[in-house]
């Protein structure tokens, strides 16, 4: 009666970890600390507190699946400043829509790129992974190949891997940067080589910068995939490209972001939403809008992690002298030499919940690119950050 080939999407990372802990009880002597989800903590920005009010009325409106003129003229800001030249290639009416958030566009555009000329398709996937770029890779209806993100690599899945084979029979290429859990930022070359093969073989690459604005000051911001567009001299031709406010603006309940690309999939996706997806709600439009324009609040939010991540540095140096600041994103991928058994000690003696990386990837020819990692999510303000990085690093003092 129902489609099983979703039953797979219950194997998720949230839910192998509560399997794992939830019938551990966690140290009743100290107070919890979630550092296993990326879930911003700051709040949103002050300026956007009463905003909602002045477009109280347009709640009882139908929202547009374009961007209404105020979003398009923030973006389009946004764009000009973030990724110098993209006016050359970008066009407000035919490349952009407004999307409630990356994780359902991420998934439907999988679904667009359904090609049922294609033989024995193939939908190629960066491991470790995000859901919703399988529930993509489901909904294409093609067998699922995974590229192993590792350090050897850069964390960036290996191109060359992939045969003249292969690459004729895939529908979409998922990749993120900078990079979920590692914090890479992406090479120009590489994002140009990716652009290039999306174009000759005739796929959907689909690239998911929903940490591009999250990034350390002392150094440039991270490269995009418009940046090597531009260099390169290429359109959007294959390409879309994912942008949210989840993160930039610490707004993860506001739902609000931009898809941006291919016309002809920009095309197709606002004719899904006018015909049974979500579009953004004007309100929302509306405050989207004023985030997009202001970069005050975003360069603060990365004050914020770079504070973060100089606590944690401080305090498991000595357990951890190989530990790195990642260049972008705010989690912590420290190497352990058992990620379920530390997550499991954290938990019980020390009420700190992390995640193991070994349920964030799968497991391809009898490796998991994540095993023996923890993903520590540094999004909390720096009393918290400091409480959670004292217990764990006595944890590793006496474990070590």
């Amino acid at each position: 009666m129902i489609n099983k080939d979703f039953d797979v999407l219950k194997n998720w990372m949230f839910g192998s970890l509560s399997s794992l802990l939830d019938d551990k009880p966690p140290n009743p002597n100290l107070n919890v600390l979630k550092m296993s989800i990326g879930e911003p903590q700051l709040g949103p920005p002050d300026f956007i507190r009463n905003k909602f009010d002045d477009y109280f009325d347009y709640w009882g409106k139908y929202p547009p699946s374009d961007a209404i003129p105020i979003l398009a003229e923030a973006i389009n800001t946004y764009l000009s400043k973030r990724f110098p030249g993209s006016e050359k290639i970008v066009d407000l009416d035919k490349n952009i829509v407004p999307i409630p958030g990356t994780r359902e566009a991420l998934h439907l555009v999988g679904l667009i790129s359904k090609n049922n000329q294609k033989i024995n398709s193939v939908a190629i996937l960066t491991n470790p992974f995000y859901h919703a770029w399988r529930a993509g890779a489901i909904e294409t209806g093609s067998k699922i190949i995974w590229l192993n993100a590792k350090k050897d690599n850069n964390y960036s899945p290996s191109l060359e891997s992939l045969s003249e084979k292969t690459l004729q029979a895939t529908n979409i290429m998922y990749l993120c940067f900078p990079s979920n859990p590692h914090g890479v930022i992406a090479n120009i070359d590489y994002l140009i080589k990716a652009s290039k093969l999306a174009k000759k073989y005739d796929f959907i690459l689909a690239v998911d910068e929903c940490y591009i604005d999250i990034y350390r000051t002392a150094h440039t911001k991270p490269i995009g995939c418009l940046d090597a567009l531009i260099k390169a001299n290429l359109n959007l031709d294959n390409i879309v490209i994912f942008n949210s406010l989840s993160k930039r603006s610490n707004v993860p309940g506001l739902r609000a972001g931009f898809l941006l690309g291919d016309e002809k999939v920009i095309a197709l996706y606002k004719l899904l939403v006018s015909n049974g997806a979500s579009p953004v709600p004007i309100p929302i439009q509306n405050i989207a809008a004023f985030l997009y324009n202001d970069e005050k609040h975003n360069y603060e939010t990365c004050l914020h992690y770079d504070q973060n991540f100089k606590i944690a540095k401080d305090f498991l140096i000595k357990t951890h002298p190989e530990i790195k600041i990642p260049d972008a994103g705010f989690y912590l991928w420290l190497p352990v030499k058992d990620d379920l058994k530390v997550t499991i000690d954290l938990w019980k003696y020390y009420s700190v919940r992390v995640m193991p990386g070994t349920f964030m990837a799968e497991e391809v020819s009898g490796e998991n690119p994540c095993k023996g990692f923890l993903r520590i999510a540094l999004v909390y303000k720096k009393e918290i950050v400091q409480e959670a990085m004292e217990r764990i690093s006595d944890y590793f003092k006496k474990n070590n």
